[in-house]
Order: structure tokens, then sequence, then C-alpha cells
């Protein structure tokens, strides 16, 4: 059962703040090998700045590139080098060496990949170009703009592990796939597969 600072902690998506939730947390002494574990998956998530000086999201820049290289699999010579990629990716952000440590280091991962899920629809939803045609002049309905989201989900986090041969390597990643789209879409029944 998390604290309110630790559950406050999954819900936030600003990197500052989530930093000051976990110090918080840390300093209360409660969970404090757990916390630790946070604090190593936080520091390889946002070890990166932007251009303007900001926090760069590790974890979203992976799921960038298996955004980008979803139809590699379909490619000749696409899905050796889309597997390059995004095991780099997750090399760069410690994935493989901290899920390897222990199996609370792999729960703890693995909630951090439902953070990231959740986090991808949000900015989805937000986003006007991702919501629209046409160079953003045409909004598209809700309902086409939900299923955009699912069917993107889906490619990205379950069709593509599958087709890069990466089933094992992005397992938490299509795990957290699985429970947030249920969570958000529960009269759906899962993913249409």
């Amino acid at each position: 059962m998390d604290t309110p600072i630790i559950a406050q902690y999954y819900r936030e998506t600003e990197p500052k703040k989530r930093k000051a939730l976990l110090d918080q947390a840390i300093a209360s002494g409660e969970d404090q090998e757990a916390n630790e574990i946070r604090r190593e998956i936080y520091e390889a998530r946002y070890k990166n700045t932007t251009n303007d000086g900001g926090i760069a999201d590790g974890y979203l820049k992976f799921w960038m590139a298996l955004e980008f290289n979803r139809n590699a699999g379909h490619k000749v010579f696409g899905a050796g080098r889309a597997q390059k990629e995004i095991l780099k990716e997750l090399d760069d952000v410690k994935f493989r060496e901290i899920r390897a440590k222990s199996p609370l280091h792999e729960e703890l991962l693995y909630r951090e990949c439902k953070h990231l899920v959740k986090f991808y629809l949000t900015l989805c939803a937000q986003d006007k170009n991702y919501n629209s045609v046409l160079c953003g002049l045409i909004t598209i309905k809700k309902e086409s703009a939900e299923a955009k989201m699912k069917r993107d989900i889906y490619e990205t986090a379950i069709r593509l592990p599958k087709d890069l041969n990466l089933e094992a390597e992005l397992a938490l990643v299509t795990k957290a796939a699985y429970e947030v789209y249920e969570q958000e879409y529960p009269e759906d029944g899962g993913f249409p597969e």
C-alpha cells in the first residue's frame, strides 16, 4: 500500500515535482529500500536536459523510439536497426540493468512503466496536433482521438515487441500498457487483437 506521498509521486508528471515528492518520502524514513530504488530509477529516467535547460524524460524518449520504429518489423532491413535503436534507448535509462537487480527493482520499474503509459495518454489527449487533421486546422471527434490513442498504444507496446522479437526486453512496458488500458477503458474488455 502506497503512502499518500508515493501515491502522489506516481500521479505527478512534472519531473521537479516528482523529485520533491520522492525527497519528501525519503526524508520521512518510510519504506527506505523501495524509496532508494525509486531514486535510482528517477535518476536514470531524468538524467539529461532538454535544449532549453529543462529536464528531459528518458522514458518518453525510449517510448518515442518505439513509436518511430513501430512499422520497422515489416521492412526488409528495418527490424535489425530498430532493435538496435530501442535497446540503446533502454540501456540509456539503465532499464535492463535496474530490472535485473532484484524482484523489488523489477516491480518498481513496472510501476514507472505504468506511469509512462499514463503520461503518454495524457500528452496525446492534450496535444492539439495529435487530435487534429490538416496541420491542426480541423479537430477530430473525441471518439476518433480515443480510437487513435488506443491503436497507437497497441501498435507501440503490444505489437511492436512481437514484431521485433523484443518481447522479453519490453515485457514490463507491454504489461503496463495492458493494465493502464484496462483501467482507462474498462468497457472495452482489453485491446482488440
